[in-house]
């Protein structure tokens, strides 16, 4: 049984109905920037300004500090005025999943691209509260800009095992919907753990090399970890 368990957010965990990609996507085009939908499926589940200024260099649009500050405060805006409309919700069965390995004595952590202003945005909306709080869902909580690097670097996950106290990366399993969370895994010496509620198939996380392929979060309780 594994001590620390790591879950991405959006696409692993909760439901927030595409509107993180829809945003970003359309934060960058609105700019110019053009690109493929595989050239933008490199950057899903990456830190966000780290994505904006990444998605201008492939869109062809020559991007100064600047110009990815105004974009990453027009996506944080937007991205909240969706959640506001359209609140994230759990993915079904993730809820009893985390309570389960809690009550097994296994950790629970989120790890996200998000900055903390939208994390904990999400976080409110879905009752799992925030770090601190009394009858929390959740172990801890990092985010994209709390971190060095992002994701598919392995900052995320070792700032979570500091957090924690877990010092055995034998002892921990990262879950996550994309390509750069298995890569960020790998990197940080876990075991990955490849879901497949987002947008990847099951065959992208074999190429990619991930330990373990779910239908879902909910499955990883009926795992032996």
């Amino acid at each position: 049984m594994k001590t620390l368990a790591v879950f991405d957010m959006a696409g692993t965990t909760i439901d927030d109905g595409d509107h993180v990609y829809r945003v970003l996507r359309e934060s960058v085009e609105r700019e110019g920037a053009v690109f493929t939908d595989a050239e933008f499926q490199q950057w899903m589940g990456t830190e966000k300004k780290w994505a904006i200024r990444n998605l201008f260099e492939i869109g062809g649009v020559p991007a100064d500090d600047t110009l990815v500050e105004r974009t990453f405060g027009w996506f944080l805006g937007e991205l909240a005025t969706a959640y506001r409309e359209d609140p994230p919700v759990p993915l079904p069965g993730v809820e009893d999943a985390l309570q389960r390995l809690r009550s097994a004595g296994t950790k629970v952590a989120l790890t996200t691209g998000f900055s903390r202003q939208i994390a904990d945005l999400i976080l409110g909306q879905l009752g799992w509260g925030t770090e601190g709080e009394e009858d929390l869902l959740l172990d801890a909580v990092v985010c994209g800009d709390e971190v060095s690097a992002g994701r598919p670097a392995p900052d995320l996950i070792f700032a979570v095992m500091e957090k924690t106290g877990v010092t055995d990366p034998e002892s921990v399993i990262s879950v996550g919907d994309t390509v750069v969370d298995v890569e960020s895994a790998k990197a940080a010496g876990v075991t990955s753990a490849g879901v497949l509620t987002g947008h990847l198939t099951g065959a992208d996380f074999e190429t990619a090399g991930a330990d373990l392929v779910l239908g879902s979060v909910a499955d990883l309780a009926l795992e032996t970890v």
